[in-house]
């Protein structure tokens, strides 16, 4: 399960720091540096209704529609997306791209590895749901990890490689196909002296975030 990723630092991460700043400026608000949590509001990219690019917009991590209280989304797996009637016309017309610069995973000892690409950026897949009121929700798809990972978690996010990222936008085929594959290569550091916090002591009114 993907339940933190790393937006951007202090450090020179220029893509990154464009992209934010971007945001900030569309939306006049500030995006907070360092790692995004679920029910944090961050950037991601959707399709363009002209059908050419992709726009960059605002929107919320999770989905807590049509739940009991407390209760909180933030991962979809997708060998199931299409079998899931919650996640199905979503994935099939609303999928997302989110920028990062890398993600976390923990192990069973609850130590922490941040995992992130040869280049600055990297996509996570997803896909986003449109709410009649306040921010749009978004879902970060995972898939089985790959050999770096598989010793430390069972799920690993499903990444995009940056020259099929419009491909994945707007091909339903090719996102599946795409969601299937291993073509990024990642790098995997230990954190150390950081063990795993309890997402539910960083999310007082939700209870601890599942992958469906």
């Amino acid at each position: 399960m993907c339940g933190r990723y790393i937006l951007y630092s202090d450090k020179e991460e220029r893509a990154i720091k464009a992209i934010v700043e971007e945001v900030n400026k569309k939306y006049h608000t500030v995006i907070k540096k360092g790692d995004i949590h679920p029910t944090d509001l961050a950037p991601i990219y959707i399709p363009r209704k002209d059908h050419q690019g992709m726009d960059l917009v605002l929107k919320k991590w999770g989905y807590t529609r049509h739940f009991e209280k407390k209760t909180l989304l933030i991962n979809a797996r997708s060998e199931t997306v299409l079998e899931k009637p919650l996640f199905r016309d979503d994935f099939m017309n609303r999928r997302c791209l989110i920028p990062a610069m890398g993600f976390y995973e923990w192990n069973e000892k609850k130590e922490k590895f941040r995992f992130i690409g040869t280049e600055e950026l990297i996509y996570l897949g997803g896909f986003f749901h449109q709410q009649t009121k306040g921010f749009d929700e978004f879902m970060i798809m995972t898939k089985p990890p790959v050999e770096l990972i598989a010793p430390i978690h069972n799920r690993m996010p499903v990444v995009i490689p940056a020259d099929q990222a419009t491909d994945f936008l707007y091909s339903t085929k090719t996102a599946i196909k795409i969601s299937t594959e291993n073509r990024v290569v990642l790098k995997k550091e230990l954190i150390q002296g950081e063990k795993q916090v309890s997402l539910l002591d960083l999310l007082a009114d939700v209870a601890s975030p599942k992958e469906v």
